[in-house]
């Protein structure tokens, strides 16, 4: 029986990527896809799924909304470094057709709780944006979601600077009280922080065999790429596979060879908002409900991210 996996993403060009790889994963049944606020506006992260879930003839797998802001409740607004890094649109400013599918009218973290409920330890959560929904999943039905197998965040820089400021992370800065509520609740996660996503750095000699598939599906996630890892305005060509390596390390544990056990909190104020630390008090506690990723294998993970989706593109 295959593993059921759900996936949350905040849609976001390695959000699309996550994607593509995840549904060339055969040993895992995708029964939906969350969206969040982060990269794009929620609205956005939905269209952006849908649309992209279409184009590679997966129609079948529903997508479900959820939080438009972080719990502090403040209004979310897409920040210009994000047009650069993402594109006016999310995805590279890259048009695909419109899926004729609607999103789901249940809530991202309705959706989660239920299928828990449903499934249990036959369930994998895979958390690539904020962690606003998986926190108002666990508010909902903490038992639930701590039966499932495995959650897995992409979230975090502990031993590395963070990517949004010196001390923070994006995901974790993005809603910083969520980030604290899921790893203070005590259920057990495994982060792939920027410690590790960092180590795989992809360039066109990985990706370059897309444009040679010649499909419309490769044409136009290559273009979608292009922009995130080598426009015109990149001073080094190519970056890190953050989403897609946390798809990896849900599915395929061991591509990290270290796994450190932590309990770990999250600063709320000041300069260092979003930082992911641990203290004394936290390490006396018995249980550490975190594993948290220090290395990986990044070549064969690169090799394996790259084949895979040239499969689904075919």
């Amino acid at each position: 029986m295959r593993t059921k996996v759900i996936l949350d993403v905040d849609t976001g060009i390695d959000d699309a990527l996550a994607i593509a790889f995840l549904l060339g994963k055969k040993e895992v049944d995708v029964i939906g896809i969350t969206t969040c606020f982060g990269n794009v506006t929620v609205q956005t992260a939905t269209e952006n799924t849908l649309n992209l879930l279409h184009l590679l003839g997966r129609d079948d797998i529903k997508v479900y909304p959820g939080a438009d802001r972080p719990w502090s409740g403040r209004e979310w607004i897409i920040g210009e470094h994000l047009h650069r890094i993402h594109g006016y649109n999310g995805i590279g400013n890259v048009e695909l057709d419109r899926s004729l599918n609607e999103a789901e009218k249940i809530t991202a973290w309705q959706f989660m709780a239920e299928s828990a409920r449903r499934y249990g330890d036959e369930l994998m959560l895979i958390c690539v944006g904020p962690l606003t929904n998986l926190a108002n999943a666990i508010r909902l039905d903490k038992e639930a979601i701590a039966s499932c197998q495995r959650i897995t965040l992409m979230d975090g820089a502990l031993t590395v600077s963070g990517n949004i400021s010196p001390y923070a992370e994006a995901n974790v800065y993005n809603d910083s009280e969520a980030a604290e509520y899921v790893l203070s609740s005590g259920i057990d996660v495994n982060m792939i922080g920027l410690d590790v996503t960092l180590q795989t750095i992809v360039t066109d000699r990985e990706l370059g065999f897309w444009q040679t598939l010649n499909t419309l599906k490769s044409r136009k996630l290559f273009e979608i790429a292009a922009y995130y890892y080598f426009n015109e305005f990149k001073e080094v060509k190519g970056g890190a596979l953050h989403d897609p390596l946390a798809v990896e390390a849900a599915v395929n544990p061991e591509i990290a060879d270290d796994w450190l056990r932590i309990n770990l909190t999250v600063d709320q104020e000041g300069v260092t908002r979003g930082r992911i630390h641990t203290t004394k008090e936290l390490m006396s506690r018995e249980h550490k409900n975190v594993s948290y990723a220090l290395n990986v294998d990044a070549d064969t993970f690169i090799k394996r991210f790259a084949d895979t989706v040239s499969e689904v593109l075919k």
